[in-house]
This record gives C-alpha cells, structure tokens and sequence, in this order.
C-alpha cells in the first residue's frame, strides 16, 4: 500500500549512506505510524506526528524506543514528504 514511500524512504536514506538496518526501521516505524494514522500520506500533518509520539510517550515506550519512533517519523516528514 505504502510500497511509494518506502522506495522513497530507502532511497533517500541511501543517499545518507545509512545503514541497512536503519532503513528497515525506518520502514517499519513509518509503517506503523500510518496504520495508526489511518490517513493517506497526502493529508499527514505536524500535529498528527506530535498526537502519535504523544500517545507512544503515554503508553510508557522507553525513550530510545521513543527516539526512534521520532527519528523516522521525522526524516519521513523532512527527506521525503519535504513538510517543515
């Protein structure tokens, strides 16, 4: 369904000369915030990643979980979706 953004994801991380895993993650955490979303990626906005990381914070995600939930969310947003 998000088979577009991962290939963008992928290349862009690529073109960082980040590490394989890392971009798996990346892959993953995204997915898993537009499933959560539930919006195409079109219409994501700011406040839907701060409710998302919110809503990770307050189930008790550990902080290195939480920072990598950010991470991805971000280079997301500012690599490949060029918002903020």
């Amino acid at each position: 369904m998000y088979e577009d953004i991962f290939e963008s994801i992928r290349h862009a991380a690529e073109k960082r000369n980040l590490r394989e895993r890392t971009i798996q993650l990346y892959c993953s955490n995204v997915s898993y915030f537009l499933r959560c979303t539930n919006k195409p990626v079109t219409d994501l906005t700011l406040e839907d990643a701060e409710a998302f990381l919110t809503m990770k914070r307050l189930e008790g995600r550990s902080p290195e979980t939480h920072n990598h939930y950010r991470s991805s969310i971000k280079f997301l947003y500012k690599r490949v979706l060029k918002i903020a």
